[in-house]
């Protein structure tokens, strides 16, 4: 009989360590799903970047084919405005972009340092 009490004695010891086991794997889990979220948002906004750096090449492309066609080069066409205000644009939104990548990267340094 006094080894089915050791028993008991034993399983209430196991079953505080697997409680405690479960609520450590739960933590774990949690901050790695954040680090997770962290690093897809980042990479969202390097893909976001990349994008922007596309279409102002095909601006530039633009650009450069609507002033070979214009007849007078000093005197800027309406459609070649739009094409430079709209790299303009880019540029800025591309600047604010870059400004969100640095500050996420600087966010996770500070937090594992």
């Amino acid at each position: 009989m006094k080894s089915h009490i050791d028993f008991k004695k034993e399983w209430e010891k196991t079953k505080k360590k697997l409680i405690e086991f479960s609520k450590e794997a739960s933590e774990i889990a949690k901050k790695g799903e954040k680090e997770i979220a962290k690093i897809t948002h980042q990479s969202k906004l390097h893909l976001d970047s990349t994008a922007m750096n596309l279409k102002k090449e095909k601006l530039y492309y633009q650009i450069g084919k609507e002033y070979a066609k214009s007849r007078n080069p000093a005197k800027p066409t309406v459609k070649l405005q739009n094409f430079v205000e709209e790299v303009k644009k880019l540029e800025r939104e591309q600047k604010n972009l870059k400004r969100k990548i640095k500050g996420g990267t600087r966010k996770n340094v500070k937090k594992k340092s």
